[in-house]
């Protein structure tokens, strides 16, 4: 099998990631449970994609809620990212398997990545699909959550961590609307302006002729990346952002792309969703994007 196997020969292994220690409060912690109503894997399986529900990441239900700075709950952040480690290394291991996760929040993008660099001889490449930058520094006068700090986590070396970091230039930030907060050199990024002055099928392509053609890739998609009007069940809505037609035409290139060994999914509040509409609309747009 080729390193990186076409859609045919992909399997995607559904996984909820049950926990939301890295963000800001603790709240709804089992959203994976609404993406399972709404048919996910029927309706992957039905666009014709190998697709199994591999239950949930085991993380404890124990995990410290606190407001201590410099990282709000912490260590249940790192303790998730290596439950999230540990469960997803099994598959990384096999050509062509593909983790997709769903629930949680934003900083199990260390986790994943984290994950990736250890099975991988190449460097690994993160495009962050996100209505925010996510690189606000930890600082010791005040407590921020572990996703408002993850892309600074996975670029930087710190004691939060095991690294060893990302190079800045392995990082996409793609769709934001709330500018970065370290001002890091080197991080590669699209904003919501300029997804929509390039049109988003080509902002998609941009990025990924700017990726090495041997690199694996972690594709993170927090759904506050579309307007609140489009998706209000997303954990901090925000007010402009792409609509659904423009993170579908954003996002299908992406999720197709051979080197993307890694999906995640996060952000979604089931509280916020009591139809079930928005879900819904999630899943059309993951089924659609990974159609073979």
């Amino acid at each position: 099998m080729s390193e990186h196997p076409n859609r045919s020969e992909r399997i995607y292994h559904v996984l909820g990631v049950p926990l939301r220690s890295g963000s800001h409060y603790p709240g709804n912690e089992n959203d994976a449970q609404a993406f399972r109503d709404a048919q996910l894997v029927a309706r992957l399986q039905a666009a014709g994609c190998n697709a199994f529900d591999d239950g949930d990441v085991p993380i404890p239900s124990y995990l410290p809620h606190h407001k201590i700075p410099p990282i709000r709950s912490w260590p249940g952040p790192r303790i998730a990212w290596d439950c999230v480690s540990e469960s997803i290394a099994p598959y990384l291991q096999q050509p062509g398997h593909v983790p997709l996760l769903i629930g949680g929040d934003c900083s199990m993008v260390v986790g994943t990545t984290q994950a990736l660099m250890r099975i991988s001889s190449e460097d690994v490449h993160v495009l962050y699909v996100d209505g925010d930058f996510d690189d606000a520094e930890p600082d010791p006068r005040r407590c921020n959550s572990a996703a408002a700090s993850d892309l600074w986590l996975l670029t930087h070396r710190s004691p939060f961590w095991i690294g060893p970091p990302l190079q800045p230039s392995q990082v996409t930030v793609i769709g934001w609307s709330s500018p970065s907060q370290s001002n890091q050199v080197g991080v590669r990024f699209l904003s919501l302006d300029d997804v929509r002055r390039l049109s988003p099928s080509e902002a998609a392509q941009q990025v990924l002729r700017a990726i090495p053609a041997s690199a694996p890739v972690v594709l993170h998609f927090d759904i506050d990346v579309f307007q609140k009007q489009d998706m209000p069940a997303a954990y901090f809505p925000h007010t402009d952002g792409l609509s659904l037609s423009e993170g579908a035409e954003l996002l299908g290139p992406l999720l197709r792309d051979p080197r993307v060994r890694i999906i995640e999914v996060t952000e979604y509040a089931a509280l916020r969703d009591l139809d079930q509409r928005c879900v819904s609309m999630l899943v059309n747009l993951l089924s659609e994007g990974l159609r073979s």
